[in-house]
């Protein structure tokens, strides 16, 4: 009787637990919505590094945007959750970008995402959604790719890439001033 007990109620605590709607996931909206999430991919070493630094610049920055790192356990998970617009701004190198663009292998179930190019270098690109605010893309394109950042990074000239290149970021590489409050 004791085990039937036992089971009974620990059945009915793993319920509760999972009709009471504490799921992670409402958590990760609040901190995405609160942070800057650049996502990175633990198969790709040298973009986790880059993500790194250019998390300390932004923090440094741009201290409002409260610059994290999220990893993934590869790089098809950046391409899942900006399709998805779960996240909004990734690092990958310069082929998965372009393959991520064009819904190509390994990113063909996920289908092609309209990418635009923040900044790159000669290996990476830090890549968002077409619909990313220009004014975020304004800043963090000024953030890294002007002043004292030193990452190597640049805005690309739009015929240096067949992924477009940011509305925001374009106009702080021609600098144009972008007017306060705009946000797309």
């Amino acid at each position: 009787m004791e085990r039937r007990r036992f089971l009974t109620a620990a059945a009915a605590m793993a319920a509760a637990g999972l009709l009471s709607g504490h799921a992670p996931y409402r958590q990760w909206v609040v901190y995405r919505q609160t942070h800057l999430v650049i996502l990175t991919s633990r198969d790709d070493p040298g973009a986790d590094d880059l993500g790194e630094q250019c998390a300390a610049v932004m923090r440094t920055v741009l201290p409002d945007s409260k610059a994290a790192v999220g990893r993934g356990p590869r790089v098809q998970r950046i391409a899942s959750l900006i399709a998805t617009r779960q996240a909004e701004v990734g690092i990958v190198s310069q082929s998965n970008a372009t393959a991520m663009y064009h819904g190509a292998a390994p990113f063909g179930d996920i289908g092609a995402i309209p990418l635009r190019v923040l900044v790159q270098n000669e290996v990476y690109r830090m890549v968002c959604r077409e619909d990313f605010p220009q004014q975020h893309g304004y800043l963090i394109a000024e953030a890294l790719a002007g002043g004292d950042a030193d990452l190597g990074l640049v805005v690309p000239r739009t015929d240096q890439t067949e992924i477009p290149v940011h509305a925001g970021a374009q106009a702080f590489a021609t600098g144009v001033p972008l007017e306060a409050g705009e946000s797309k």
